[in-house]
C-alpha cells in the first residue's frame, strides 16, 4: 500500500518549498520549485546541483528536508 497524505501536508510543503526559493531569480526559482515539486530523487537533485551548484543545493534540500523512501 502506498503512502497516504494529508491535504494539509501537501500546502505545507508547497509553503516550505516557496520559502527555500524566495530568494533567487524567477526564472530560477521557478525551475527550483517545479523540480521539488515532481521529486524524483536522485535524477531531480542532480537537476538542483546542474542549477545552482552543490552547496546551495545542499542548503535548499535541507530546508525542504526531502527523506529518501
Amino acid at each position: 500500500m502506498g503512502k497516504v497524505f494529508n491535504p494539509k501536508d501537501i500546502v505545507r510543503q508547497k509553503k516550505i518549498i516557496d520559502e527555500a526559493v524566495r530568494n533567487l531569480s524567477p526564472g530560477i526559482g521557478d525551475l527550483m520549485k517545479e523540480t521539488l515539486e515532481s521529486w524524483k530523487g536522485e535524477e531531480s537533485e542532480k537537476r538542483l546541483v546542474r542549477l545552482l551548484g552543490e552547496e546551495q543545493t545542499r542548503q535548499i534540500l535541507k530546508k525542504v528536508k526531502f527523506e529518501s523512501d
